[in-house]
Order: structure tokens, then sequence, then C-alpha cells
């Protein structure tokens, strides 16, 4: 058995009981996914400490650190954030970091989102050791880590940073909903101007979707620390229509432990301001809002049924996962 199967959180017994919180059922399965998204979580911290680099709970898990003082009962992820600068640095160093069989996801890796994620694999694994070390999960599990980025200190000039962005981030939903071979001659108008206000070429025989994504990164992390004093997670708000959430500068200059289940967690200074541009002022108040599918593993559970039909059987107990 590896070193690394026996460095693992101490949870109580009973934390892995089935549990009605909130009004909530959250099934044991739930709670050992939630044990090892933690352990990721723990690899990360690890990792940022070594190297000197700050991040923070976010979204739905900094509202249960604070609210619930864990999860969220109706989540079923980890999300943290950190500011550009500090996000650079983490993914030129993860890879290096991370245990054997783990996987860092960011841009350059061909990943679809505009913000990074770390793993404990790849694959669904039922084997003794996966079981053992990530408290009963044989799913692949993770933390998203979203960046946080300088927004331009001169109106003007976030005014066509943010048109830009939005812009470029539209143009490239569009092809991946429609396909480039189908859409391509009504966005040409489109690509030439984006051509003309960024000074670049786009090869239409490459792959568009992936060179718009590229201008893009570069476009919404082009201003610097520097006289910023707001701060805005732009790869997220990119997607609402019209909705943005800016957060001040100081909100960011540091951060407080809080508790998190039977760890601790990093929150922000600023933790009551940044909740309440999120969720309003009565963010203290549960409310259930279904912001993505849940829980995470069925989309798992539906390809590891598919693939057991397609073989008629299932070896080894793991199966590599999409």
């Amino acid at each position: 058995m590896s070193v690394d199967s026996l460095r693992r959180i101490s949870f109580p017994d009973d934390f892995f009981q089935d549990e009605v919180r909130d009004g909530f059922f959250i099934e044991h399965k739930m709670k050992c996914a939630w044990a090892a998204q933690m352990e990721v979580l723990m690899e990360i911290d690890r990792i940022c400490r070594k190297h000197g680099i700050q991040y923070f709970a976010d979204s739905g898990t900094l509202l249960g650190a604070v609210r619930h003082k864990g999860f969220i009962p109706w989540d079923d992820d980890i999300d943290i954030a950190m500011l550009r600068d500090d996000y650079r640095r983490f993914f030129c160093i993860v890879r290096q970091e991370l245990p054997e069989g783990w996987v860092s996801l960011e841009m350059d890796d061909e990943y679809d989102e505009l913000f990074g994620r770390v793993a404990n694999s790849r694959i669904y694994d039922s084997g003794k050791e996966r079981l053992l070390r990530f408290h009963g999960c044989p799913y692949a599990v993770g933390v998203d880590v979203f960046p946080i980025d300088y927004v331009p200190p001169v109106k003007g000039e976030e005014e066509i940073w943010y048109l830009i962005s939005k812009y470029l981030f539209e143009l490239m939903r569009n092809i991946r909903i429609f396909g480039e071979a189908n859409i391509l001659e009504n966005i040409e108008r489109d690509l030439q101007v984006m051509e003309e206000m960024c000074q670049v070429k786009f090869e239409r025989n490459g792959n568009l979707e992936r060179q718009i994504k590229e201008l893009l990164n570069d476009m919404i992390q082009m201003y610097p620390s520097n006289g910023a004093k707001e701060l805005e997670y732009i790869v997220y708000d990119l997607k609402n229509e019209g909705q943005r959430y800016k957060y001040k500068r100081e909100w960011y200059a540091g951060s407080i432990q809080a508790p998190f289940e039977n760890i601790m967690i990093p929150i922000p200074v600023g933790y009551a301001e940044v909740l309440r541009v999120l969720y309003g002022n009565d963010y203290m108040t549960p409310k259930r809002e279904d912001t993505h599918e849940y829980p995470f593993y069925k989309k798992q559970d539906i390809q590891l049924e598919e693939m057991r039909k397609g073989l008629g059987i299932f070896g080894k107990g793991s199966g590599r996962i999409g």
C-alpha cells in the first residue's frame, strides 16, 4: 500500500451516515464524495502553502463555510479562487507537485473551460487502495480553480475590455453550439471586426474556436494588478446576461481560516461583502437553488452502465470516464 493511501483526513464514523440537513437528504454516497473532494482540496492546500500561493473558498463553498460550516446540503462540489497572478503561478507548478495519477486541467490541456481544475484521477476505480485513500469514493473527483481578474481602473477602458470580452465569448459559444462548418459564413463579419479591433488574424482553416478562446483568455487577463481597485471573476460573468459581480480589492487583501466540515479553509477577509454581492444581504438564509446537475456522479454512473452493457463485463473495478 502506498504512503499516499495512508495520508488522509480523519472523519468521525457518523460523518458518512445518511443525513437530513436543512430539510435536504444527503446520502452516504454523497458523503463519501464530499470527503474525497476535501482530500483533493487538502492536496491543493499543501501545494499552495509550499509555494506561498494564496487561494480562497469561492461561491457555494464560501457560502457553505460561512453559513453551514461545511458543504451546503444540496451542493456537490468544491470551488476555490485565486487572484490571476497566483493562478498563473499555481498552474505552472501544480503538475509536478501532484501525486501520481492525479491530473490538473487548464487551457493548455485543451480543457473546454476558461478556469482550471485539479482532480484525483481521470478514471472510476473501485479498487481497494482508491477506496481506502478516498473514503469509499470510487469516482474521479476534483476541485475547480477560478481566476479572479483585475478590472481596468479607467472606466472607459473597462467598458471596452468587457464588451470585447463578451463579444469574443459569444462568438466562441456560437461556434461551439452550431459547429464551425455550419456557422463560418454567418460569422465572417464578426471575425473581421475582432481582427481589426484586436489586431490579430484568425486562420480560417484552423480551429477557430480554439483561436478565439486563446484571444479571449489573453484579453480577460491583460490588465495587471498594479492600479486595479476592483476585481472580477470575469470568466463566470461572461456567461451571464449582463449580470456582473465586482469586488473591492481590499476584500481579497488576505484570508482568515474558517471551519468546513472537520477541516479549516481560507476565506477572504471581506467575505461578508463578497457574499452580499453574490447572494444578497440575506445570504445567511438558506434558499435551495439548483445550479447544476446533482449529483455530479450521476453522469459517471450512466457512462459506467453504458460500458457494462457494451462490454458485457466490467473488469478490474475501473473504467475511463470522460
